[in-house]
């Protein structure tokens, strides 16, 4: 469907997602090293597992984007706590690079590309970009949640409280409500 995508948005959504990862990552921070790394039966298991997925997965869905092949898949015992703050932070960087030059022509335009298992997909740079932004949020949640079983304290990463805070609302108003 042409004009589906309007770049805007998507830079918008993608602006959301990189200061929510940062706020859940920074969370994890609250957790001690037996509960962040502790198994929760969640998702990936612990905590670590799976902010580590999540830095691999916007790597990988970045590279594909660009056309480039795949990276190669990441051991995640080798990537340690204090490592993960500084590789999101860059691929984050890059996702903002990559969002803002975005055209309504570029987000039509189709995406060639094989899944984790080998499997050949298509699909539109548009719709891609926002998978991308459905499957941090969908994380995110989980790694509210585990944080707060492991002890620590879960972050509010609502997308409205971000429009708020980048002017593009208010919170409260002086009006009666009828």
């Amino acid at each position: 469907m042409l004009g589906m995508f309007d770049p805007a948005t998507l830079e918008f959504q993608w602006r959301y997602m990189v200061h929510a990862d940062a706020r859940v990552l920074d969370a994890s921070r609250s957790v001690p090293d037996e509960g962040y790394d502790r198994d929760q039966r969640i998702s990936l298991g612990s905590i670590h597992k799976l902010l580590v997925h999540c830095v691999f997965s916007q790597e990988t869905w970045l590279a594909r984007l660009n056309g480039l092949p795949n990276p190669p898949s990441i051991d995640v015992a080798g990537v340690p706590r204090g490592a993960i703050a500084g590789r999101w932070a860059a691929v984050h960087q890059e996702m903002l690079a990559f969002a803002a030059a975005q055209t309504r022509e570029s987000l039509e335009s189709v995406l060639r590309f094989t899944n984790s298992r080998g499997a050949p997909f298509e699909l539109s740079t548009g719709a891609c970009m926002l998978h991308v932004a459905d499957h941090a949020t969908y994380h995110r949640g989980q790694l509210n949640s585990m944080i707060k079983l492991a002890g620590g304290t879960p972050s509010p990463v609502m997308l409205y409280t971000f429009a708020v805070e980048n002017g593009q609302g208010r919170e409260g108003w002086s009006e009666k409500v009828k």
